[in-house]
């Protein structure tokens, strides 16, 4: 399909290209023979040590020969164009093809994983609706199939929210004085009973800042449930200046990963619980807020760094 796309701009660009070099080359020749003076109709005969020819014969073989040589050099300038014109409308073409490629891979995986994704919970729904048949304790089974719907409708409006952001919506925030410093510890105490080590909040300076709320914090949420997934015995958040870090030890982010895991329904771990999409979710958020997102990891330990300096 897009080789077929790429192939079609290539020959309009050269359909285009000879139709202008065919008007143009033959504009120079009609108006070369157009503004050329006629000469004298009266035959002259010239002398040349007793041989004699006629002058006018010779001035119009010189024209005709004029013309044949204007006409060579027009056409060989043409091709020489012909040739510049493709080579240079083919690796256009490429460039241009590339991220319409790029986006069309990017949608047919984001569909697969998000059919993938919500195929799961749907089939354990199913199953646990089988096993309420014939069971005569039904709780355990009601429990599961809450759990899973509740899962997949989180998918769904995680689907969404990237959806309305792919579109240019905002993401429903405005600016506000925050102080960053009272709502990390929310943070940090709401995460605590789900992660077995040990969560620590340093703030350094001031505390106070100017930032669309509900973004910051549903950034921060992405982060420390990230972070205490993935954790061992410490997840550290810092909160500096005109920045947030959130490290967490355990499994170090590979570099190769370290710009893919922002991509959505990408997972370094796929035997760990998750869509793939909240590091994408967190990412959307920041770029709509010209805030940048980074990951990095060494030493046994994975940070994230939010900066939202203007």
């Amino acid at each position: 399909m897009f080789n077929n796309l790429r192939n079609k701009i290539i020959m309009i660009t050269m359909v285009a290209t000879t139709v202008v070099l065919i008007l143009a080359g033959g504009s120079v020749m009609f108006f070369s023979s157009a503004l050329r003076p006629e000469p004298k109709t009266e035959v002259v005969m010239v002398d040349m040590g007793g041989m004699s020819f006629d002058l006018m014969d010779h001035i119009k073989d010189d024209r005709e020969e004029g013309d044949v040589r204007l006409a060579v050099t027009l056409v060989s300038v043409g091709v020489a164009i012909e040739i510049i014109v493709f080579i240079t409308s083919y690796y256009l073409s490429e460039k241009m093809v590339a991220p319409v490629k790029d986006a069309y891979d990017k949608q047919k995986l984001f569909i697969a994983n998000a059919s993938h994704e919500l195929k799961t919970p749907l089939a354990v729904i199913q199953a646990n609706m089988e096993a309420m048949e014939v069971s005569q304790d039904n709780r355990k089974w009601k429990d599961n199939v809450e759990t899973e719907i509740t899962r997949a409708n989180k998918l769904v409006l995680d689907l969404l929210q990237l959806a309305k952001m792919d579109a240019g919506g905002a993401s429903g925030s405005e600016a506000e004085k925050v102080d960053l410093g009272v709502e990390l510890e929310k943070r940090v105490e709401m995460f605590r009973p789900k992660f077995g080590g040990k969560i620590d909040l340093r703030c350094k300076g001031e505390t106070e800042h100017l930032l669309p709320k509900q973004d910051i914090l549903q950034v921060v949420d992405i982060l420390l449930d990230n972070a205490t997934k993935y954790g061992e015995k410490k997840v550290s958040v810092v909160l500096g200046q005109d920045r947030i870090e959130i490290i967490n030890d355990g499994v170090t982010v590979a570099e190769k990963d370290q710009t893919k895991i922002f991509d959505r329904f990408y997972q370094t771990d796929k035997t760990r619980e998750g869509s793939g999409l909240g590091l994408a979710i967190a990412k959307a958020i920041c770029e709509q807020n010209n805030w940048q997102i980074a990951c990095e990891g060494n030493r046994q330990r994975t940070k994230f760094l939010v900066s939202f300096a203007k």
